[in-house]
């Protein structure tokens, strides 16, 4: 009897063990996931109920599913825990859009799906362990093992913004670090590459006039800001070269014959109508021939075009030789000359005549002058000289720093003179003049000069009207011998040929700088002979005085002093020569 007694016990035990076992047991899985808001996908699996460890490297973000099967015959209650065998307080998180919640209930034979998040920010690789906990049937408390963090929190991707004007995202090249200004801190901060919202705001919005904006920056601290997230302070103090990114677009050609006083749809009023192109497509109506001198040419022609009025026309300044570019990254502010230089504190044709200072592009500091058209671009172009202090690569055929050409201020005017810039669809503000007679740039407090922007506000590129007058890249074909094409003052640096003919724009001789005849020389796209009023005046009354047998050299923009003169349409001419008026602009293409 007692035997009888002994073996229903153990029967009754076994089967109470196996409903507890049953009761108890959840069949657990991992595996890769791909999250829409993160390009991001790892392979993890685990069955078995002893978790896992997952490693998260430094800066990375780790999204995986988990599978959670209920097999046994009652509703449980479940939740995931976690312990961090390294020290970094960075939580694991359920991702805000998961499927299923990371702790409930769950049924007899139900799946639930459960996105979790590891976003390990930290300059140091980071371990968990990961792993089922369970409470009693029909719910109760999960219990977790000593040690372990019951994962409770949620994690939600920054917004990724979409620039509805249909602008080419800017490109980027190693070290050169994307930036949005942060109203609340009063400072710049990285921006998010892929441009996700931070802090209400997007790294750029074309549609809204918030041009993109990137910075290079000095050694001390590059590789930290390179890899830092969103929203990392970056000082003044660190910065180098502030840029301004200008997307790939077509015109709507208003005068195509650079007839003086034309304006065929009111462009001048209203603004220029402006349409981003894709990638590298072309698709303007309008054809140029592209004019161009050859070194030994003596009579070289005018530009010849295709097309009317109302046509549109790919602008020129997004092509670079043979390559068609995205977009070009144009300097913030005229340039400055090092702090530790002579040239800084004591600007005169002793110290600044050289292509041996590493410029900068930074605001309220004095532009550096007193130096040669070819020196200026020299200098720039050393930007990617061997170990040079920007991050720069020195392959040409990947990035390229050069002088600002004339037809890629044109390019800046006509963008400015839009709805992107300084337009509104029925109307047009002129970019305010930087009238600092000692030059300096953005004015002196360009945060609050947002007026002397091409954007009118902090996102646009300053000192367009007034400053100094700023040389670009442009240049008269000789006559007769008369002229060549490197420079006949300064170190010859520049010196025209097949393989530099992308760093110049040219133009046929001439030798009138007023007049019909000296406009009809000008290109489209340049911003000269187009918006040209009258004989000397450009639109805004802004100077018009083009290159010519005795001065043949552009520079553009106007003098801090000029008045109603300067502006982003004036275009004068000069020898080329050092003087302590005129300036420069860097520009940064990345092929």
């Amino acid at each position: 009897m007692k035997k009888k007694i002994l073996i229903i016990s153990l029967i009754i035990i076994t089967l109470i063990s196996c409903i507890l076992y049953y009761t108890y047991a959840i069949d657990i899985t991992m595996e890769e996931t791909s999250s829409s808001e993160a390009d991001l996908a790892y392979n993890i699996n685990i069955n078995d109920t002893d978790g896992r460890s997952i490693t998260v490297n430094s800066n990375t973000t780790k999204v995986f599913d988990i599978f959670l099967t209920n097999s046994n015959g009652g509703t449980i209650s479940y939740g995931f825990a976690y312990k961090e065998t390294t020290s970094s307080g960075i939580e694991v998180k359920m991702l805000n859009t998961s499927t299923d919640k990371v702790e409930g209930t769950i049924n007899n034979k139900e799946t639930k799906k459960v996105t979790l998040v590891i976003d390990n920010n930290t300059s140091n690789s980071i371990n968990y362990n990961i792993i089922p906990v369970t409470g009693y049937q029909n719910g109760g408390n999960l219990i977790i093992p000593s040690g372990y963090t019951l994962i409770s929190n949620t994690y939600s991707f920054p917004t990724k913004y979409v620039d509805t004007s249909g602008a080419n995202a800017p490109k980027l090249v190693e070290n050169l670090i994307p930036v949005q200004y942060d109203d609340t801190q009063n400072s710049w901060v990285k921006a998010s590459e892929e441009n996700y919202v931070y802090n209400g705001t997007p790294w750029y919005d074309y549609t809204n006039k918030q041009w993109a904006n990137a910075v290079l920056v000095s050694s001390t601290n590059r590789n930290t800001y390179v890899e830092a997230e969103a929203g990392t302070v970056i000082p003044e103090s660190e910065v180098l070269a502030y840029y301004v990114w200008i997307p790939r677009y077509k015109y709507k050609v208003f005068n195509v014959a650079k007839t003086m006083g034309t304006d065929s749809y009111n462009a001048k009023t209203t603004g220029i109508d402006i349409v981003f192109e894709q990638g590298t497509a072309s698709t303007g109506e309008i054809k140029c021939n592209n004019y161009s001198f050859a070194a030994a040419s003596s009579s070289a022609t005018n530009e010849t075009c295709s097309g009317t009025n109302g046509q549109y026309y790919t602008h020129p300044a997004f092509t670079f030789g043979d390559t068609e570019l995205t977009g070009i990254w144009v300097g913030k502010f005229e340039i400055s000359a090092p702090t530790d230089s002579s040239c800084y504190t004591n600007q005169s044709y002793a110290n600044c005549e050289t292509a041996d200072l590493e410029p900068r592009t930074k605001p309220n500091v004095k532009s550096w002058r007193y130096n040669f058209v070819d020196s200026f671009e020299g200098a720039i172009q050393n930007m990617q000289s061997s170990g040079n202090e920007y991050g720069l690569s020195t392959d040409t055929s990947k990035v390229d720093s050069h002088m600002l050409k004339n037809m890629e201020w044109g390019a800046v005017a006509y963008l400015t003179h839009s709805d992107y810039g300084r337009c509104n669809g029925s109307s047009c503000e002129e970019v305010t003049i930087n009238n600092s007679s000692s030059h300096t740039t953005g004015g002196g407090n360009y945060v609050s000069n947002v007026n002397q922007s091409s954007t009118g506000n902090i996102y646009g590129i300053y000192d367009l009207s007034g400053g100094a007058y700023e040389y670009v890249m442009g240049n008269m074909s000789k006559s007769a011998g008369s002229y060549v094409y490197n420079l006949n003052y300064g170190d010859g640096i520049f010196k025209y040929s097949a393989s530099t003919a992308k760093y110049i724009d040219t133009y046929a001789y001439g030798t009138k700088s007023n007049g019909q005849t000296a406009y009809n020389r000008a290109r489209l796209g340049d911003a000269t002979g187009e918006v040209v009023v009258s004989s000397g005046r450009a639109w805004n009354n802004d100077y018009a005085r083009f290159v010519f047998s005795s001065y043949p050299w552009f520079y553009r923009g106007g003098l801090y002093n000029e008045g109603s003169i300067a502006g982003v349409f004036g275009f004068g001419n000069n020898l080329g020569d050092s003087y302590g008026i005129y300036s420069a602009r860097a520009a940064l293409l990345v092929l």
